[in-house]
């Protein structure tokens, strides 16, 4: 047992002993006795590579760290061994020390490994833009320099929404060319009122009645809208009444509610659906308005607020030429009419030069005569009036069918004649006569819509609902990976309903995910007044509804909304993160398309969109592109072999940035290239060698006068630190005059594509060669630190005379750190 405690102490003192013996006795030993191992290695990766790349545990280890998640980074990197190429989220920078480390163990500090290796990167030119773009959101100061003293409004509207570029280069005095910030600010159409008022009172609380029958609700199984149907308000006549969408959660779960297209008249007119036949001869309801495929045969019917559907196509009788449709009930079964229950209400749709024509089950064709809003009908099609258009009513599940000629549209109606006798009918009306009949009319996208919100309980959230130009008002309670208790009223506008009005109703579109429909529904309210606490353009002074990318222009000294030829630029906006769920979007490949695809119904093929999003906890912003196929948007990305150097540094290896590095053999050009001002009969002075690089020569057959320039490709030293220039260059025939006369190294930190009216600096060159062989000689590094944070072009600067014409040969170029 003795020993376990001796041995160490007794090693320590050895070690102790040692340490100084050596260095005291016999300096230089330690150096002289260790060998050293400092070389300049290349590897250029094979598949296998990538497979080992992916499964050292060292870099899976790494790659966790980096994952908040646990599975982003880590499934970027095993995707690096499968698709053998590093991305963006697995850099080759992160993983190759660790195999360089196992490829050469005994190399000493100062060994230098070239790695070349296959990337995929996106980064088409005008996404350099986004680099170090940051964001900012409106202060309340920011709000009341925009408004003065006038006006109390932490909120923008269309009258000031110009002004953010006041803000922003008072916020940013310091700003530069091109700086991007990503702006956050409240936004609301509807402008602010000057002054004050009010009474200083609380208002009561709302009595709030659940609506027990509501037409049709969402299943929840996807994210189609559907329309809620004909909410019946026939028991309010004669009061005014507000509509509130009441939204709970709790910290077991809960939904993600969207709503759009709200409607109340006093009197239905309503749009119709659309049931498309099936191979089985029954028909099925269209859900979607892509599910629209055109010319076919179509059960039309629509929806009253008795909750049954009436199909449309038939007069009274079979013989009567015009008039109403006053049609019975059909019967529908989980969205499914029978073949034998269609029978009679079958429709033919048939393609026609400017949309439809619409056929009925007795081969009747529909069409409209006249100022009338009745239907005509014929045995053959004629030509004015027989054509109509069937699309989305809003991007539910209902359809409007239009005619061409009269602008009218079929509606269902609820008709009560002289006598009192009530019944649901189909005309054809204009959209003013609609409005004559409608109290509110809004599609709540990127418009408030006059409705407040009556938060019961946030849950420690800034809010509960949101407004989207996309999706209409969203309520989610589920942030950050983090379900809240909540409750949460979304309330309608006033609706003032007449005592003699028909049979009042409202109708919305609804869409939810996540969540069951009894913790989102629907009640309504006499007693309603909009307190302070409940006004949404309130709520907007704390948090921004509105997101836009600004861009300084240092010419103009203004901020402007940023814009570009190459794509459109999509900025999510806070409801978007709301219905994600999230605050910033870990995975752009796979969440994105879903975004874009809501966003983009009518893109078309090889529509590009760059989607600007917060992309870590952080708030960093991250900028990527896609590109619609016609059928998903998928990211766009550009394949490229790349080349990485790393050196070796206190025993670890790190990466050496490289700007540029060219053998210039074997038909590498390094991306040089010439622009000849004089050549005095020469065809080019020049040439690139497959064995000797870059050969600038003047003779031919004879010395002659020639200029020319041989030029870099840009080199991008904006985030250098100490770059460094090395190439090989061998000289002749240069007779004992000065070379200075006729090569220089040259740097252009404003080159456009014409050498000669650029600004060059003429770089001092150690290490030329004396100009008398074809000896190849290694230049002195040249340090470019005089250029960091900028972007250069490099050129060789050759000029020959009738006297002398020197032969010059470069190779093996390099600039990096």
């Amino acid at each position: 047992m003795k020993r376990k405690y001796i041995i160490p102490v007794m090693a320590s003192l050895l070690a102790l002993g040692g340490c100084d013996y050596n260095e005291d006795n016999f300096a230089g030993l330690d150096e002289m006795t260790r060998p050293t191992d400092v070389r300049n290695d290349t590897l250029r990766l094979v598949d296998s590579d990538y497979s080992l790349i992916a499964s050292n545990s060292i870099n899976q280890e790494n790659a966790l760290k980096m994952d908040p998640e646990g599975k982003f980074y880590v499934e970027a990197l095993k995707a690096v061994g499968t698709n053998k190429y590093f991305t963006e989220d697995a850099q080759a920078a992160w993983y190759l020390p660790t195999f360089i480390s196992g490829k050469f163990p005994y190399l000493d500090d100062n060994s230098k490994v070239t790695v070349y290796y296959n990337n995929f990167e996106n980064l088409p030119e005008y996404l350099k833009d986004f680099n170090g773009i940051k964001s900012y959101s409106l202060t309340s100061d920011d709000y009341e320099l925009i408004w003065g003293d006038q006006v109390t409004a932490n909120f923008l509207s269309p009258k000031s929404i110009g002004k953010i570029s006041s803000v922003l280069k008072a916020v940013n005095p310091d700003a530069k060319d091109g700086d991007m910030l990503v702006v956050n600010y409240a936004y609301s159409e509807t402008e602010p009122s000057i002054g004050g008022g009010g009474s200083g009172e609380t208002p009561s609380e709302p009595t709030w009645t659940q609506l027990a029958t509501i037409p049709v609700r969402s299943k929840g199984e996807n994210w189609n809208y559907v329309n809620m149907g004909a909410v019946d308000l026939s028991a309010y006549k004669g009061q005014s009444v507000n509509i509130g969408f009441k939204y709970t959660s709790t910290a077991q779960g809960g939904a993600k509610w969207e709503l759009k297209n709200f409607k109340a008249l006093s009197v239905p007119y309503l749009d119709v659906y659309l049931f498309s036949k099936q191979e089985d001869g029954s028909f099925k309801k269209v859900e979607t308005s892509k599910g629209f495929t055109g010319a076919g045969e179509y059960v039309i019917a629509s929806l009253g607020a008795d909750n049954n559907y009436y199909p449309f196509g038939r007069l009274t009788g079979d013989d009567y030429t015009y008039g109403y449709m006053y049609p019975d009930p059909i019967t529908v079964t989980d969205g499914v009419i029978s073949a034998a229950d269609a029978a009679y209400s079958v429709m033919s749709v048939e393609a026609t030069a400017n949309g439809f024509a619409l056929k009925n089950a007795i081969g009747k064709y529909l069409y409209m005569s006249g100022s009338y809003d009745s239907f005509n009908v014929a045995d053959t099609m004629g030509e004015d009036g027989y054509e109509w258009t069937i699309a989305s009513a809003g991007g539910s599940d209902l359809f409007s069918i239009t005619n061409v000629a009269k602008n009218k549209s079929v509606k269902l109606n609820y008709y009560v004649n002289k006598d009192g006798e009530a019944s649901y009918s189909y005309g054809s009306y204009s959209a003013d006569k609609v409005g004559g009949y409608t109290y509110a009319e809004n599609s709540l996208l990127g418009d408030e819509g006059g409705f407040t919100i009556y938060d019961v309980n946030t849950g420690g959230l800034d809010y509960v609902w949101a407004n989207d130009k996309t999706y209409g008002w969203i309520a989610n309670g589920y942030v950050n990976n983090t379900n809240h208790d909540t409750e949460s009223y979304l309330v309608s506008p006033t609706i003032e309903i007449a005592e003699n009005a028909v049979l009042p109703y409202f109708t919305i579109d609804e869409a939810f995910r996540f969540g069951s429909v009894e913790t989102i529904t629907v009640w309504i309210t006499t007693n309603y007044q909009v307190a302070s606490s409940a006004l949404a353009m309130t709520r907007a002074s704390v948090t921004p509804n509105t997101s836009a990318v600004y861009r300084y222009n240092a010419s103009s000294q203004s901020w402007s909304k940023y814009s570009t030829d190459a794509a459109d630029i999509a900025v999510l906006q806070p409801a978007d993160y709301t219905q994600m769920g999230y605050s910033y979007v870990s995975k752009p490949a796979e969440t994105l398309p879903v975004y874009l695809q809501r966003t983009y119904p009518y893109a078309k093929t090889n529509d590009v969109v760059t989607v600007v999003y917060n992309s870590n906890s952080d708030g960093a912003i991250a900028a990527t592109e896609f590109t619609y196929d016609g059928a998903a948007w998928t990211q766009t990305t550009v394949a490229s072999s790349s080349i990485i150097t790393f050196q070796k540094t206190d025993g670890k290896w790190e990466e050496a940035r490289v700007y540029l590095e060219s053998s210039l053999l074997n038909g590498e050009s390094g991306g040089f290239t010439a622009q000849d001002i004089e050549l005095s009969g020469l065809s080019f002075v020049w040439k690139l060698d497959n064995s000797y690089g870059w050969k600038g020569s003047g003779y031919l057959s004879g010395n002659k006068e020639a200029e020319s320039w041989l030029i870099s490709p840009e080199i991008d030293l904006t985030k250098a630190v100490a770059p460094t220039m090395v190439f090989d260059i061998a000289i002749n025939f240069l007779s004992g005059n000065d070379l200075k006369n006729h090569l220089n190294a040259k740097i252009s930190t404003n080159f456009s594509g014409d050498a000669t009216t650029a600004t060059w600096e003429t770089l001092e060159i150690t290490g030329w060669p004396e100009g008398t062989s074809w000896d190849f000689s290694t230049i002195e590094p040249v340090s470019l630190s005089h250029f960091v944070g900028q972007k250069i072009r490099l050129a060789f600067h050759y000029k020959s005379t009738a006297a002398v014409a020197p032969t010059v040969e470069i190779k093996n170029i390099s600039i990096k750190e």
